[in-house]
């Protein structure tokens, strides 16, 4: 009688386990006998160890003897029934190794290929553990399951080996962050479908169970995903679970949304629901792990995945609302920004209603009314507070939207600053110098942080508040360039000598400037001059921080300029290439192409100066040779130490006012070109480089018309002829090569007398005719003028809402107290005196009005300032004879602690406590700790560098103990 016997399904992974078992006996092939179900066997060949392994399934005796037939020697064959040894017959049980049929046991299997000798309960009493033994034999690697520790295998090894091998996770470190960060990865996700596929769900069931419990307190919600197959979104929730359970929002109502979108949470995990703490747990390590991981690129795509979840989650519990209040959450940013967009137009409004700068009379005699410039500050501190929040976003410094922002910011802070009306006669040399010096020091600043507005988002929401922004600035600007012309106009009859004072030095005639300050500089050190045709002050702005930062050059002082700023040069009239350039590069007034300039550089150099020069233009300067970025004329000029001054003429900016976009592109050295190539091989002769310009201009926004006009000379100049219209000047004197001396030129930028391009130049702006003059230093080493280094250029309301005690008195005296401070709410943005800080951290910045001044020379800190009086002190005293000789200044240190004592915070960045010390910035760390000797008494941190280990700070109150001061 036929007998089947009871048997279990045999893997293939089960059938090798045995024959590896045989050959452990020293059996090389044979037949193996293996009782089971053959309905569920595969009819295979197997390629193991060597050799072939055939397994043939056999439903009865007579399959079973049909099957014997396929064994060759050296190979193994495995038959596979449910008929049992008596059924078989000792007949068929003679050809079977062991001489019997195998009773298969997957947790032998299993302890075989663990290579130990026992096996933990906790595997083995788990429901359907025979099938986890299968499954496990079934995933064994090619490499084999790592040995049991001591012999016994446990649930931990055992899982923990298939997480590793199947799925990239390493149990052996991993912990709830270990566990989330494997979640993210798509990789991971793929693996885990691959491990369903190839032994099925148990026993990846079961090791993503163990893998949920590494995530300790936050093991039951993740337990809850696992089991609904929502791994993937374990960190997108605990995103959104940080925001509702660990935030504190501050009113009842926000509350009651997180409370509701909580409940609207609980169908995710299931019964029974996790606890609280868990939820808590998970929100706390997802938070954690993002925090980390956006600062790894690596990862930018597992991020990003998992945070656009999150916002869908936000928006599925309808938490919208409370999003704002997550420093993560993408959809946070966005309404961070929103608030800033609406504060920014608040505060561009606020400053327009409270500018008294409708005309050059106004700025002299109208007074803001008080509850406007209440108004002023309240909006630029929402402003400044809602900055704060975009910035305190984790991804606020990468976000597109920041650099339009980040200018409209800095736009509301130059209009909080009320302007400071200037002095000097109406028609004075001096007040034109002050206007040239406001503009290069303030307003090419406000000009490039309009173009980096202007550039704008596409988005509805927030659009509007830039648009607001860059109106009000360009309002301003337009006001201000009125007042500049007028004065040019003014002076320009008696135009005589170098230039015009600016307060503390001058600024240069652009025909002066070669003869009186470049040529004596080439005579002391071996000079490479850029003439930059086109370069405005504000893009000056761009390439000159370039320069300086990413290239690393350092900015010195031009003999003769005076005090610690940048030099500036004025253009001839009108502001035409042919008339500018070929001024500057002859040293006198003359109007002329390439042959005029080359023969008056050559007869200034050679006769005036008697130096040896060389002069090259853009064709000079292109080379024709591969791989070389200049021609070899250019470059073996600069590496000629004999030849004093190379000048070379780049034409990149004035081009891009015919056919790009002089506002929108990002001025870099790299961005003009061959001036990256020609300041590296400067730097390799150690030549002092001067970078200058013939003309700035104006950028065409698609807001200005076309005025015709027959007798027009440029797009921005015409001659004298019937009347001078609303946005023109006229002038007149030696400066302005035009018939007769005379011309009108255009003022307002949105005045032009010829055919449409990206930007114009000829006309009377400051944005054309004020040029910057910097001078750069390859390093402090190679310096051979011994130039005085220059602090950074850049003014305290574009690093900061606070303007701080400024670094430079204004070149004119400020207007009376009574007509620019506002009582009424204490301190505010137009006090003359800043308030003294309170012990705690002050909240409203404010800005001394001098910040928006011209800044000339830095002066002694006033005889009631918080400075003077710790220097004059006794204790200072003191302090300075046991520190010996320092290098360091008494006036250095007064001005310090006064711009300390005047910043947001008692705060400052490194470029601001520079321009107080009147230092570059290579040195401050040098200049800091001399301060400290000085201030720091008994070793009392009075000043001291933030954890960031660059921004200043000063504790007022412990200076004030330590110095015996008083109110």
């Amino acid at each position: 009688m036929t007998v089947t016997a009871a048997a279990t399904a045999v893997s293939t992974p089960m059938v090798l386990a045995i024959v590896d078992e045989a050959r452990a006996k020293n059996y090389r092939s044979g037949v193996i006998g293996v009782l089971g179900k053959p309905d569920r066997a595969v009819t295979t060949d197997v390629r193991h160890e060597g050799g072939t392994v055939r397994i043939r399934p056999a439903e009865s005796a007579l399959a079973v003897r049909e099957v014997l037939t396929e064994h060759r020697d050296g190979d193994w064959l495995v038959v596979i029934t449910d008929r049992d040894d008596d059924d078989l017959g000792p007949g068929i049980r003679a050809h079977f190794v062991w001489q019997r049929l195998r009773r298969p046991d997957p947790w032998e299997s299993v302890r075989n290929r663990f290579h130990a000798t026992g096996i933990d309960p906790a595997l083995t009493s788990r429901p359907r553990d025979r099938d986890l033994a299968a499954a496990l034999v079934g995933a064994t690697p090619a490499t084999g399951w790592p040995a049991a520790p001591a012999g016994v295998l446990t649930r931990t090894h055992a899982l923990g080996a298939v997480a590793s091998a199947h799925l990239g996770f390493d149990g052996d470190t991993a912990d709830a962050l270990g566990v989330l960060r494997w979640s993210m990865s798509a990789d991971s996700l793929a693996a885990v479908a691959a491990l369903r596929r190839t032994v099925g769900d148990l026993l990846a069931d079961t090791t993503l169970d163990w893998i949920a419990e590494r995530a300790g307190a936050a093991a039951a919600p993740v337990r809850a995903l696992v089991a609904r197959g929502e791994l993937g979104a374990a960190v997108p929730l605990g995103a959104v679970l940080h925001l509702l359970t660990a935030t504190e929002f501050g009113d009842r109502r926000a509350t009651h949304q997180a409370q509701l979108a909580l409940a609207r949470l609980e169908d995710r995990w299931g019964d029974p629901q996790p606890a609280p703490a868990a939820l808590m747990a998970l929100g706390r390590a997802a938070h954690a792990l993002l925090s980390e991981l956006v600062h790894d690129r690596r990862a930018d795509a597992d991020v990003r995945r998992a945070l656009d979840h999150a916002d869908t989650i936000v928006t599925r519990v309808r938490a919208e609302p409370l999003v704002r209040h997550s420093e993560l959450l993408t959809g946070g940013l966005r309404a961070r920004f929103v608030v800033l967009a609406e504060a920014v137009r608040r505060a561009a409004d606020a400053a327009r209603a409270a500018d008294p700068a409708r005309s050059a009379e106004a700025a002299r005699t109208a007074d803001p009314a008080p509850g406007a410039a209440v108004a002023v500050v309240e909006a630029v501190v929402a402003v400044e507070a809602a900055r704060a929040d975009v910035e305190a976003h984790r991804f606020g410094a990468t976000s597109p939207l920041r650099a339009p922002f980040e200018a409209a910011v800095r736009l509301v802070r130059w209009l909080a600053l009320p302007p400071v009306p200037p002095g000097g006669e109406p028609g004075g040399a001096a007040l034109l110098g002050t206007l040239a010096r406001r503009h290069l020091d303030h307003s090419a600043w406000a000009d490039s942080a309009i173009n980096d507005a202007f550039s704008g988002v596409d988005d509805p929401e927030l659009s509007p508040a830039l648009q607001a922004a860059v109106s009000a600035a360009r309002r301003r600007r337009r006001e201000q360039e009125r007042e500049f012309a007028t004065a040019l106009a003014a002076a320009a009859p008696a135009a005589a000598g170098d230039g015009v004072p600016d307060g503390a030095g001058t600024v240069w005639y652009l025909e002066r400037l070669l003869a009186g300050a470049v040529i004596p500089l080439a005579k002391k050190a071996p000079v490479l001059l850029l003439v930059l045709d086109g370069m405005s002050a504000a893009t000056a702005t761009e390439i000159l921080a370039d320069a300086t930062g990413r290239l690393g050059w350092l900015e010195g002082s031009l003999p003769g300029t005076g005090g610690p700023r940048r030099a500036a040069g004025l253009a001839m009239l009108p502001s035409l290439t042919e008339v500018s350039r070929a001024s500057l590069l002859c040293g006198r007034p003359v109007r002329g192409q390439q042959a005029v300039e080359q023969n008056g550089y050559t007869a200034l150099t050679a006769q005036a100066g008697k130096i040896t020069a060389r002069l090259f233009h853009k064709k000079a300067v292109d080379t024709t040779a591969a791989g070389w970025s200049v021609s070899h004329e250019v470059g073996d000029a600069l590496d000629d130490g004999d030849l004093r001054l190379v000048t070379v003429v780049l034409n990149t900016i004035d081009d891009a006012l015919d056919r790009s976009d002089p506002g929108g592109t990002a001025w870099t050295a790299e961005a003009v070109k061959h001036l990256e190539p020609l300041l590296a091989r400067a730097a390799n002769a150690g030549r002092t480089v001067v970078v200058t310009a013939d003309h700035g201009h104006v950028v065409e926004r698609r807001q200005g018309t076309q005025r015709s006009c027959p007798t027009a000379s440029g797009a921005r100049s015409r001659a004298v002829t019937g009347t001078v219209e609303d946005g023109e000047v006229e002038v007149a004197g030696p400066r302005v090569l035009a018939d007769g001396n005379r011309a009108v030129l255009a003022v307002d930028d949105t005045l032009r007398y010829g055919p449409l391009k990206a930007g114009y130049h000829g006309g009377a702006s400051a944005a054309e005719t004020v040029v910057p003059v910097a001078v750069l230093v390859p390093d402090e080493t190679r310096n051979p003028a011994e130039l005085a280094l220059l602090p950074p250029q850049m003014p305290a309301w574009w690093l900061t809402s606070q303007a701080p005690a400024p670094a430079g008195r204004p070149a004119v005296p400020a207007a009376p107290a009574t007509t620019l401070t506002v009582r009424e709410g204490g301190p505010t943005l137009f006090d003359l005196e800043p308030a003294e800080p309170p012990a705690s951290t002050p909240t409203t910045p404010t800005p001394a009005p001098s910040a928006s001044a011209p800044v000339a020379a830095t002066p002694a800190p006033s005889a009631a300032s918080l400075g003077r009086a710790v220097v004059t002190g006794a204790v200072y005293k003191g302090q300075r004879k046991v520190a010996g000789r320092l290098i360091v200044t008494d006036e250095q240190v007064a001005r310090l602690v006064d711009a300390l004592a005047a910043a947001n915070a008692t705060r400052l960045p490194p470029a601001l406590a520079a321009q107080a010390l009147e230092v570059a910035q290579t040195r401050l760390r040098g200049a800091l700790p001399q301060v400290q000797q000085l201030l720091n008494v008994e070793g009392y941190p009075v000043l001291r560098l933030d954890a960031d280990g660059v921004t200043v700070i000063l504790d007022v109150v412990l200076m004030r103990e330590q110095f015996g001061l008083t109110r």
